[in-house]
């Protein structure tokens, strides 16, 4: 919404001023019904805010898009309405491209492609192939609405992992701090009551103990900076497209991380195909298009042989049956689709199924993750005390 700046004179004759937001013509009509006497109204200006293209205000505006289409305003003006009522810099920018595009004729989809692919944006190939599908088949407005819910399931998601986690990243930050307290100010204390010799004389995990105490102690600038500089890498790597891509690879192949992540992509998978064979898109074609919401290297060299076989008459159901990565359920439920010609209600329900196989796979984790991290703690925490314990009946030994 745009901000105005009003004066005017209300039934007392008495001078009024004020701002507000809307449509300029909409504010005079509530202005004047208020019995106030407008003598001015300008667009107030302001500078834009900083800040990057996100997810969030991708979300935001294919809401606005799908509310403008529905309401019978055509795509150009509704992206140049974005571009109007922005507050931010990037979300300007970003749509100002994208009408550069669908006015020289691309496609929205392409050029929604073309654009995220400019900003980095992660994570939107799904969106683009829905937009897609609405554009074949004419009707935009239906999958900006799938847009709309699948961004807005992916946020709740979202939202509830990060919920979920914030517990044990406290727990491993209290766990470091603890860690370079102890080591740094309580050990090296406890270390100057003995004598080089009696040191020397000590049980080795006390050695150990106190020999890292000692060391943290003397390097302790040179500790905190060396940690600083690991976190700062790893953000600075976490940001390239290629480090992501091969961490993928890696938690794919690892035996913890890659079956949650497989349950994910069988929900984007299915959610893709059931939404492009309810927009009627062949399934070959929603195969195709579905290999860009997947990341498991298996799950994508099935996709494609899958679509070789159909093209030779094989149902899919069969090509999956003889692969384990396919679970029972998906094939029996697929059977049922087949012969009732409703493959699209089939991938519906397969979608919500492994979405929920997902939340409560990704639940399980993180319950598990909290005692971990408080194990590993205490059983840090019993180290230094055994350490110390030994230290002081060593000690005792010698006075003895």
């Amino acid at each position: 919404m745009n901000r105005y700046r009003y004066e005017g004179l209300d039934a007392n004759g008495t001078k009024v001023s004020g701002t507000l937001y809307g449509v300029k013509e909409d504010l005079i009509s509530e202005i004047r019904a208020r019995g106030i006497i407008l003598t001015s109204i300008t667009e107030s200006s302001s500078t834009l805010r900083k800040g990057s293209y996100s997810l969030d205000d991708f979300k935001v505006n294919m809401e606005e898009v799908y509310h403008l289409l529905t309401a019978g305003v055509k795509l150009d003006q509704a992206l140049g309405l974005l571009v109007k009522n922005t507050r931010k810099q990037s979300v300007k920018e970003f749509w100002e491209a994208i009408i550069k595009n669908v006015r020289s004729g691309v496609p929205f989809s392409r050029a929604l492609h073309e654009v995220l692919a400019e900003k980095r944006l992660r994570g939107v190939d799904l969106y683009i192939n829905l937009v897609s599908v609405g554009e074949e088949i004419g009707d935009l407005k239906h999958a900006l609405k799938n847009v709309m819910e699948h961004l807005e399931f992916h946020f709740t998601l979202r939202k509830e992992i990060r919920s979920a986690i914030a517990y044990p990243l406290f727990l491993i930050a209290m766990s470091v701090i603890t860690v370079f307290f102890v080591c740094g100010f309580i050990l090296p204390k406890f270390a100057r009551i003995f004598s080089a010799e009696e040191l020397g004389r000590l049980p080795f995990i006390s050695k150990l103990t106190i020999g890292f105490g000692k060391f943290l102690d003397t390097n302790f600038s040179l500790a905190v900076t060396i940690t600083l500089a690991v976190i700062l890498l790893l953000g600075y790597l976490l940001r390239s497209p290629e480090v992501i891509s091969r961490l993928r690879l890696w938690a794919y192949a690892a035996p913890v991380t890659g079956p949650y992540l497989l349950l994910s992509d069988f929900s984007n998978l299915f959610s893709s195909l059931s939404s492009m064979l309810e927009g009627g898109v062949d399934l070959n074609r929603a195969l195709k298009l579905s290999t860009k919401v997947v990341g498991s290297p298996r799950l994508v060299g099935l996709i494609e042989e899958t679509n070789m076989e159909l093209k030779k008459g094989n149902r899919i159901s069969k090509v999956w049956s003889s692969h384990e990565i396919i679970p029972e359920d998906v094939i029996s439920l697929l059977v049922v689709g087949e012969n009732s010609a409703r493959m699209g209600e089939v991938f519906a329900s397969l979608s919500k199924r492994y979405l929920e196989h997902f939340r409560a796979a990704v639940a399980r984790l993180l319950t598990l993750l909290e005692p971990m991290i408080i194990v590993l703690l205490g059983g840090f925490i019993a180290v230094i005390v055994v350490s110390i314990m030994l230290s002081v009946i060593s000690m005792s030994d010698v006075a003895l």
